[in-house]
């Protein structure tokens, strides 16, 4: 799945700044655990979900939604939403991408919605079905499903629609802590995240680096003050 879009950083904080709606009045968001009667009303319906993390990988989206979804997807901007690295990671995510020995290695992405105009990020949308979102809630605990602006990465017309997206809000669930603000990347987890983001194009990647935030500072920042290298470039 390649798409080759000119990536301006300028263009996409301009999109960002459109004037809408706030999506709550659109749509309305699902704490967790997710109550499926409401997510589903109707047996057959499907909900737009953007991944921003590992789900940008379409290897690692295989896992849990069928060769139809993924083979469906398309890379999406959301609008006026932070993607940051604080969630800890979950004991069956270190089973997945295995152990980080660095103190405070074990980052997972978590996005939350922003009252800064400025603040975007680009990810993955799936149509997905009721069945994708039951793999999605055994994949993913504690976040919340908020929906959010999203424009089409690939498409020079944008009309924005609304999707949904993760959003962790707690500092704690079932006894383990999941926010952490201070908590570095996991190497394994961003690969991936990186690879999934080459796939679609280098274009893509640079959209990833500007719009993710690790302790405060954009990863591209980081990587021009030359003061954090990549997570597994260390």
């Amino acid at each position: 799945m390649i798409f080759h879009r000119p990536f301006k950083l300028h263009l996409l904080d301009r999109i960002a700044r459109v004037a809408l709606p706030c999506p709550s009045s659109t749509a309305r968001e699902h704490q967790y655990p997710w109550d499926f009667t409401e997510l589903f009303p109707e047996p057959d319906s499907r909900i737009s979900f953007v991944g921003y993390g590992s789900l940008i990988n379409l290897i690692s989206a295989r896992r849990s939604f069928s060769d139809e979804i993924v083979s469906r997807a398309r890379p999406v901007v959301v609008l006026g939403v932070k993607r940051v690295y604080e969630y800890v990671m979950s004991p069956r995510g270190r089973g997945i991408y295995g152990d980080d020995h660095r103190e405070g290695g074990y980052g997972v992405l978590n996005a939350r919605a922003s009252q800064d105009p400025d603040d975007w990020f680009n990810g993955i949308e799936f149509q997905l079905d009721i069945e994708a979102f039951h793999a999605l809630h055994i994949r993913e605990s504690a976040y919340d499903l908020l929906p959010a602006w999203t424009v089409t990465w690939e498409e020079d017309h944008l009309e924005p629609h609304i999707s949904y997206f993760l959003s962790c809000r707690r500092e704690t669930f079932a006894g383990r802590q999941t926010i952490d603000s201070g908590i570095l990347p996991h190497p394994r987890y961003h690969e991936v995240c990186e690879d999934g983001c080459r796939a679609v194009s280098n274009e893509f990647l640079d959209a990833f680096r500007a719009s993710t935030w690790v302790r405060n500072t954009r990863m591209t920042e980081a990587i021009d003050a030359g003061d954090q290298p990549l997570p597994g470039e260390a």
